[in-house]
């Protein structure tokens, strides 16, 4: 309906829901979580104010929230939900913001569905440095995933 993928993406995210490696190699060390419907992940690009945050995405291939099912959808926002908790326990953040973007204009740049649960720490400016980011390797993330994996298995 609402689709911008090109022809013939492929999808990282859901090669990550699937376990698969990815053109960043395997990311299986940076899941958290998974479930027969939904995968939730140490994203692979971070701010530099606010590292560690979280991906949850649907395992089955949707490119956006018009082609969200409710009940798919309910249980995105339940583990969103989960993960919010987790960051705010496991990182001792000031808060969380939770973020899910929609199309170009909407600010998406990766054809799959998914939220982002963002650790927040009182004057980040993250809203200032939206452009300063990065790809950490798996040592940096390792950490961050052994903490909350943990949590979520409680």
């Amino acid at each position: 309906m609402y689709n911008h993928a090109p022809e013939n993406y492929v999808c990282p995210l859901c090669q990550i829901a699937r376990g698969e490696v990815t053109s960043r190699g395997s990311q299986e060390e940076a899941v958290i979580y998974r479930d027969a419907r939904v995968t939730v992940f140490i994203a692979g690009c971070w701010w530099r104010s606010n590292p560690g945050h979280v991906i949850v995405v649907p395992n089955i291939h949707k490119e956006n929230i018009y082609e969200m099912s409710p009940g798919l959808g309910g249980h995105i926002f339940d583990l969103t939900s989960q993960v919010a908790r987790a960051l705010k326990t496991t990182y001792s953040c000031d808060g969380v913001t939770i973020r899910q973007n929609n199309e170009p204009a909407g600010g998406q740049d990766t054809w799959h569905y998914h939220t982002h649960v963002i650790p927040r720490m009182t004057d980040d400016h993250h809203y200032d440095n939206l452009h300063n980011t990065y790809w950490p390797d798996m040592d940096e993330k390792r950490p961050y995933a052994e903490k909350l994996r943990a949590f979520m298995q409680k």
